[in-house]
């Protein structure tokens, strides 16, 4: 197998991973607060942000790192 296939099996995983953390983190706070949502959509090297202003930030930042890392990736191979 390939490295690149195991590391992006690997960033698959640990996606999965984020996912049922954040969804167990969730049911924990329980019906009683205001919730929000957000996220990333990268076509390419370019990101789409969508979901609550609150979180506009921390996405953008989330958004960046997913681009460099996308340009760093494309610039090994």
């Amino acid at each position: 197998m390939n490295w690149i296939t195991v590391i992006g099996l690997i960033l698959l995983l640990i996606g999965v991973l984020i996912i049922l953390i954040a969804i167990g983190f969730l049911r924990s706070l329980g019906s009683g607060g205001k919730t929000c949502f957000g996220g990333v959509v990268m076509l390419g090297p370019i990101p789409i942000i969508f979901g609550d202003r609150n979180l506009a930030g921390a996405l953008l930042v989330v958004a960046v790192l997913f681009a460099m890392i996308f340009v760093v990736l494309a610039l090994i191979l």
